[in-house]
């Protein structure tokens, strides 16, 4: 659906590779620190002994890990927006975990912009973002797959 906050240039955007970060190593210290942080402290996330005698070679990272390390302004900077905006918001998360994160794993993100489309709020309009980010690790198994929507609150013209 095209309207007026969706320009041409914006619409041939989607589908786009988006700037989402450099490969990254997962360490034990960042995945205790976010199991820390979501008060999830299950053994698998931060008791290596436990973790290898279930068959792990290393502790497993929470499923949300991959987001530790977002560029999260990468759809926002892919776009050139031809309307004055009032405010930008996150709008919702979708994931989806397709296998195990481990320490000692390096994950490579490959983003793209999925879609654009807008609504009417009761102050005006808005522009959602929707894009994708796929994190492989160094097997190259896609282990994670991120949809986070971005809301984009346009000023009032006059």
């Amino acid at each position: 659906m095209s309207g007026a906050l969706i320009s041409a240039r914006m619409r041939a955007a989607v589908g786009s590779p988006l700037a989402s970060g450099q490969p990254f190593a997962v360490e034990k210290g960042s995945i205790r620190d976010l199991a820390e942080a979501i008060n999830h402290l299950h053994p698998l996330y931060v008791d290596e002994a436990y973790a290898q005698s279930t068959g792990h070679g290393s502790v497993l990272a929470p499923p949300t890990y991959p987001s530790y390390n977002l560029a999260l302004g990468a759809p926002l900077e892919a776009l050139t927006f031809e309307f004055p905006v009032g405010s930008i918001l996150h709008g919702s998360d979708d994931w989806e975990f397709l296998g195990d994160i481990h320490a000692g794993d390096m994950l490579t993100p490959q983003g793209k912009l999925l879609d654009l489309y807008e609504k009417q709020g009761k102050r005006g309009g808005m522009l959602f973002i929707v894009s994708e980010i796929t994190y492989t690790n160094q097997r190259g198994e896609v282990v994670a797959i991120y949809r986070p929507t971005e809301v984009v609150i346009a000023l009032p013209t006059a």
